[in-house]
C-alpha cells in the first residue's frame, strides 16, 4: 500500500517491491536524505494510523483481538500467503487500548551479544512469514523466550506464522493460533480508492467490463490490489487516461495483470542488442534526462562487450523514432518516459530474472551509471532502489555489500547511495535479517574505511533503530570503540540517553560478563550521565548502578566534574532536587568515596559563593547533600553540625 511518503505491503516485511510496478521510497541517507529517528518513529506511527483508514478486516480478527484484550496475550496469526497478514497484525496492534507502551518488530537473529528487554504495555511484532523450515529449532526457542516475556510484564505479542511454521506447532501452541481469512478485493480496492480522494459509485466498479479486472479483486494478493488502487490514482493525475473512472481502471489494470507478458514478447521481438540496451538502460533511469539514458544505454553495451558498427551519425533511423518503436518518449522537461503505467517495472524485472547471464554485468553498469553526466540526486536515488529491487529479487544481497563497500572506498564520494543500498537491505521482507549480521559483522570484524563506518552510523541511527532499537545500539557501540568513529559515539549516547531500557542495556554491554571495557567503557558511562543531555529521569534505577562502577572505577579527577553537573541540575532543574541521592547511594558506604563526594560538593558549592543570590541556592543543595552522606556514615543530626567543612586545601 503507498502511503503520503513511504509505501506499505500488506504481506512482507517492511518495504519491498513485490511485482513489476514502480514504487517510490525516500531516504536521506549520511546526513542528507535521512529522517532523524524520533522522525522516523512520528512517520512509522503515522503509517500505522494511515494503513489502519485503508484496511478491510478479515474474518476471525475480531477473535484474534479478543485474545490480545488482556495484558500478557499472545496470538499466533496464520493464512494463506497473499490476504494481508502483515497487515492485519499491524492494526490489532495499533488499535489495542492504551498507549504507553513501544511499538516495536523483535528480530528473528540474535547477536552474540544479545538481549531481550520488553517493557510493560509494549506492542511486539514478531514477523516469521518469510521463516524456512530449517530455522524452525531456534525460531521455536526464540518465540518461547518472548511469550515469557510478554507474559511476565504485560506486553501484546502478534506472531505471524509461514504456513511451514504452522503444520510443525507444538500442541501447547495450539490454542493461540487464529487463522484469518482473505478480505473481499472489490472492499479493499474501495477502502483504497476512497481514502486516497478518489469517488466513484460502486455500481461503476460492478459494472466495468473487465474480465481480469474480477479476476484479480477474487484472487490476487493484497499487494496487487494495493498496486492497482495506487495506480488508478496515477492515471487520473497524470490526465493521459481520459476523464472517467472506467478510463483509469483500463490504463492501470495491466501494471497489475499484463506487463510481464508485454515485455516478454516486446524483448523477444528485438533482435538488435543496442535496441534492447536502450530499453533496459532506459528502464534502469526512468525519469531521468533522455540524453542521460542514451549515454547509459552505450555504457551497458561496453560493459557486456558488444560489438560497436561505426557508422555514420546521420545513418539510421533517429532518436525520436528508436523510442517511439521501444514504447518510449521524450516529455516536456526532455527526460525519459514510458507510454505506459508502470511499464519499466515490468522491463526491469523481465531483463533481471529471464537474463542471468547478465546480472553481473549491470551490477558493474550501476556501480558506473550513478556518475552518468546529468544525473541529480533524485535520480541516484531512484536507480539505487531500483538496482536494490532487483538483486533482492533474484537472490543476489551480496550486491549490495559489494556496492556499498566500493562506493566508500578510497574517494568514492557515494556514502548516500550506499546508505540508501543498506537501509533497502534492511528493510527487504526475505533479506533483512542479512543484511542486518552483515551490518555486525562490518562493525565488529576487519577494518573499515572512514566512510563506510559513517554510513553504517547514519543507517544504525535513523533505520535500525527506528525498528530495532536494541539491535541498533549494539552495532553503534561496536563502532564508537574504534578508533576515529566520534559519529558513532554521540549516536549510540543520544539512543541510549533517550529510553531506560536502552540505557541499561548500553550499561550492560560495557560490564558484560563481569567485567568493564576499558577506559573507552568508562568515557562511554561518563558521558552517559551527563544532565545537559540525559532524557531519562535522574532517578530512575538505572542510573544507581552506573553511578556505582563510575566511582570504582574512575579517579575522582574523571567523575568530579559531572557530580558537579548534577549538584548544579538539582539546583536549578525540576526534577532533579533528589538526584544527589542516586550519587551518594551509589558509594555503597564506602568511607573513602563517601570523603571524596563530600569535599567535591564543598568545591562546588565554593565555585558559587562570589553570587549571594547563587551561593544561598547552593549552599542549601550542598548541604542537603552532606547531611545524607553523614546519614550514609551513621551521624546524627547533632555530629552532622560539628562537621561543617571549614576552610582547607582538601575542599579546594
Amino acid at each position: 500500500m503507498s502511503g503520503p511518503s513511504d509505501t506499505w505491503i500488506d504481506d512482507a516485511q517492511g518495504q519491498i517491491n513485490t511485482g513489476s510496478g514502480d514504487q517510490h521510497i525516500h531516504f536521506h541517507p549520511a546526513g542528507e536524505f535521512l529522517r532523524s529517528r524520533a522522525e522516523r518513529l512520528r512517520i512509522a506511527a503515522d503509517d500505522r494510523l494511515w494503513l489502519s483508514q485503508r484496511f478491510v478486516r478479515p474474518r476471525n480478527l475480531g477473535q484474534a483481538a479478543g485474545r490480545l484484550a488482556k495484558p500478557g496475550g499472545t496470538v499466533l496469526l496464520t493464512g494463506e500467503a497473499g490476504i494481508g497478514r502483515r497487515a492485519a497484525a499491524t492494526v490489532l496492534l495499533h488499535e489495542l487500548d492504551g498507549d504507553g507502551g513501544s511499538f516495536e518488530e523483535l528480530p528473528v537473529e540474535r547477536d552474540d551479544d544479545g538481549r531481550l528487554d520488553i517493557g510493560h504495555d509494549d506492542r511486539l511484532l514478531f514477523d516469521l512469514s518469510a521463516t524456512a523450515v530449517e530455522d524452525g529449532p531456534a525460531v521455536w526457542e526464540r518465540l518461547g523466550a518472548y511469550r515469557s516475556a510478554a507474559e511476565r510484564t504485560g506486553a501484546r505479542l502478534v506472531v505471524i506464522l509461514s504456513p511451514i511454521l504452522e503444520r510443525s506447532l507444538a500442541p501447547e501452541l495450539q490454542p493461540y493460533l487464529v487463522r484469518i481469512e482473505r478480505p473481499r478485493g472489490g472492499a479493499v480496492l474501495t477502502r483504497h480508492l476512497r481514502s486516497d480522494g478518489l469517488v466513484f459509485e460502486p455500481e461503476e466498479l460492478e459494472h466495468l467490463e473487465l474480465p481480469k479486472l474480477k479476476d484479480l479483486l477474487a484472487s490476487a494478493p493484497m499487494r496487487d490490489i494495493a498496486r492497482l488502487a495506487r495506480t488508478i490514482g496515477e492515471a487520473r493525475a497524470s490526465r493521459r487516461h481520459g476523464d472517467t473512472f472506467a478510463n483509469w481502471c483500463s490504463a492501470a489494470l495491466p501494471t497489475v495483470t499484463d506487463w510481464a507478458d508485454e515485455v516478454a514478447e516486446q524483448v523477444h521481438k528485438l533482435t538488435d542488442g543496442r535496441e534492447r540496451a536502450l530499453l533496459l538502460a532506459g528502464a534502469m533511469l526512468d525519469g531521468a534526462p533522455m540524453d542521460t539514458a542514451v549515454v547509459g544505454a552505450e555504457r551497458l553495451l561496453h560493459q557486456v562487450g558488444h560489438p560497436f558498427e561505426v557508422e555514420s551519425a546521420l545513418a539510421g533511423p533517429d532518436l525520436l523514432v528508436q523510442l517511439r518503436g521501444l514504447q518510449m518518449t521524450r516529455d516536456q522537461g526532455g527526460r525519459l518516459d514510458f507510454e505506459r503505467l508502470s511499464y519499466s517495472g515490468a522491463v526491469r524485472s523481465h531483463f533481471w530474472t529471464y537474463f542471468p547471464g547478465l546480472r553481473d554485468h549491470l551490477t558493474e553498469w550501476v556501480a558506473e551509471a550513478v556518475h552518468l553526466p546529468g544525473l541529480g540526486v533524485a535520480e541516484r536515488r531512484e536507480l539505487v532502489i531500483r538496482f536494490a529491487e532487483q538483486a533482492l529479487m533474484v537472490g543476489r544481497p551480496d550486491d549490495l555489500r559489494e556496492l556499498a563497500e566500493r562506493w566508500t572506498s578510497g574517494t568514492g564520494g557515494l556514502r548516500a547511495e550506499a546508505a540508501l543500498l543498506i537501509a533497502q537491505g534492511l528493510e527487504h521482507e526475505k533479506y533483512g535479517t542479512a543484511m542486518r549480521r552483515q551490518i555486525y559483522q562490518w562493525t565488529t570484524i576487519g577494518q573499515l574505511s572512514p566512510q563506510l563506518a559513517d554510513v553504517l552510523t547514519g543507517v544504525c541511527r535513523h533505520v535500525l533503530a527506528a525498528i530495532h532499537p536494541d539491535l541498533a545500539l549494539t552495532r553503534l557501540y561496536h563502532l564508537s570503540s574504534r578508533r576515529g568513529v566520534t559519529a558513532a559515539t554521540d549516536a549510540v549516547l543520544e539512543l541510549a540517553r533517550s529510553d531506560r531500557r536502552l540505557f541499561r542495556h548500553l550499561y550492560e554491554r560495557i560490564f558484560s560478563g563481569g567485567r568493564s571495557e576499558p577506559k573507552y567503557g568508562y568515557g562511554l558511562l561518563l558521558a552517559l550521565l551527563d544532565p545537559r543531555l540525559l532524557r531519562i529521569s535522574p532517578t530512575d534505577p538505572e542510573l544507581e548502578p552506573v553511578w556505582r562502577n563510575v566511582l570504582a572505577g574512575v579517579d575522582r579527577t574523571g567523575w568530579a566534574p559531572v557530580v558537579y553537573g548534577w549538584l548544579a541540575a538539582a539546583e536549578a532543574k525540576p526534577g532533579w532536587e533528589r538526584a544527589p541521592d542516586v550519587v551518594m547511594r551509589a558509594a555503597d558506604g564506602r568511607t573513602d568515596l563517601l570523603n571524596q563526594l563530600y569535599l567535591t560538593a564543598v568545591g562546588w558549592q565554593r565555585t558559587g559563593s562570589g553570587d549571594p543570590v547563587s551561593g544561598a541556592a547552593r549552599l542549601a543543595v550542598a548541604e542537603r547533600f552532606w547531611r545524607s552522606i553523614d546519614r550514609a556514615q551513621g551521624m546524627d543530626e547533632h555530629q552532622y553540625a560539628d562537621n561543617q567543612p571549614a576552610d582547607s586545601w582538601e575542599a579546594s
